[in-house]
């Protein structure tokens, strides 16, 4: 008999190579609630940043570059908006492409620097200290409380997909993101609160040591000290690099909670760092690519319509009216599409928030089968009750028993 020949009908690439998931955060994250979730955070964080600046800098802070920041802080979509025009009529593109790959850095960045530069004082007087201290704290803190909420619902959007490959509708990953966001807010400062309790002691020992017996007392515990500091860098560097990570553990995890992220993304960070580096290293190349897109797209949807109407309106007409010119009526019809175009430069600047979050959760997912062998499609899910389901049946008394009574079986 001949022998029978078994034929390959379907190659389990999820199974062969799970980091091509990577590939289909493009996918959701130009889906309308993730998008929509992530145009909100992109319109609300400059609003933070502008109400630091109002209440903590003054109108001349005598430092131009301080100036530059508290402007790009306090304009981030209007930013993003002006770097696509930017890339499109002056930029050649052999310098958009390294351009764009540096859109999620910026995105990473947008959280990590703020936290970082509160020492940055520039040598400026100790008022001047404090207030910019003061300025990059609110700031930060401001970021953390807004993207807490919406980056949380993305990424349990994102684990459900990636994951178990079934979708969450927006009003219920926003009602679990509403459940957990103490605990989403509560992550990026738990191992923040480590460092401050090994530092107040630390600084207990630096007020001693303004005396002579304190710098030798300090000299006799120093090696301490060092382990302290040692503690605190650690926690630092986990922190730098294991933040992405802790929402989609929120997100992915029953009973997820702060320990949890803490202890998932600092243990995957340090025990699987190759892995992290490959798979963040695919994103950032596959993320620049979709940027590019995405920006030649969104410059197309507000230019053609110009370019149209500049034929019958005249190319110094539009100008006009899109410099904001022009008598009453022109200027307000101007600033209607002025405003429209913005909005549609700021979808553009959320997709950068929308993958960023998205690609996370898919690196959370296969460093958690990396390191602890677990299936992509083990994410939580809320077991819901049957909608559709029959209605139970009706319990029927026998005659001359009571109702409460057991039903004994019939006698043969």
């Amino acid at each position: 008999m001949p022998e029978e020949q078994g034929v390959i009908r379907r190659i389990a690439w999820r199974e062969l190579c799970p980091w091509l998931m990577l590939f289909r955060t493009f996918r959701l994250s130009i889906s309308l609630p993730v998008l929509l979730l992530a145009t909100v955070g992109a319109l609300l964080t400059p609003l933070g940043w502008q109400l630091s600046g109002f209440l903590f800098i003054g109108k001349d802070s005598g430092d131009s570059y301080f100036q530059r920041v508290v402007e790009e802080n306090g304009s981030w979509p209007d930013l993003a908006a002006r770097s696509i025009t930017n890339s499109n009529s002056e930029m050649e593109p052999a310098g958009a492409l390294p351009a764009a790959f540096s859109n999620l850095h910026a995105v990473y960045r947008r959280f990590t620097e703020p936290f970082r530069r509160l020492s940055d004082t520039g040598g400026t007087d100790t008022a001047t200290q404090i207030t910019r201290s003061a300025y990059f704290l609110f700031g930060g803190i401001w970021n953390v409380a807004v993207w807490a909420f919406l980056a949380g619902a993305i990424t349990r959007i994102a684990a459900v997909y990636l994951g178990r490959e079934e979708r969450v509708s927006l009003r219920d990953a926003l009602q679990y993101a509403a459940r957990n966001y103490g605990w989403y807010l509560a992550s990026p400062f738990f191992p923040l609160l480590g460092v401050m309790l090994i530092a107040i002691p630390l600084i207990a020992i630096g007020l001693l040591m303004r005396f002579s017996l304190g710098v030798f007392l300090a000299g006799l515990l120093w090696v301490l000290i060092l382990i302290g500091g040692l503690v605190m860098a650690i926690l630092l560097l986990g922190l730098m690099f294991g933040w992405p990570l802790m929402w989609p553990v929120i997100s992915s995890e029953e009973g997820g909670d702060a320990f949890e992220a803490f202890s998932r993304s600092y243990s995957y960070t340090f025990q699987r760092p190759l892995h992290y580096l490959f798979f963040a290293t695919v994103t950032v190349l596959f993320g620049g690519l979709c940027w590019l897109l995405v920006s030649q797209f969104s410059a197309a949807v507000v230019d053609l319509p110009l370019w149209v109407t500049s034929w019958g309106a005249t190319v110094d007409r539009i100008e006009m009216v899109t410099s904001g010119g022009g008598n009453g009526l022109e200027w307000t019809g101007g600033g209607l599409i002025r405003a429209l175009n913005k909005l549609v430069m700021s979808v553009a600047a959320g997709f950068n928030y929308s993958f960023f979050f998205c690609a996370a959760t898919a690196i959370y997912l296969l460093l958690r089968r990396e390191y602890d062998r677990t299936e992509l499609d083990e994410v939580f899910v809320v077991e819901q009750e049957d909608q559709y389901g029959l209605p139970p049946l009706p319990e029927r008394e026998m005659p001359g028993r009571a109702a409460t009574d057991p039903v004994a079986p019939e006698a043969t």
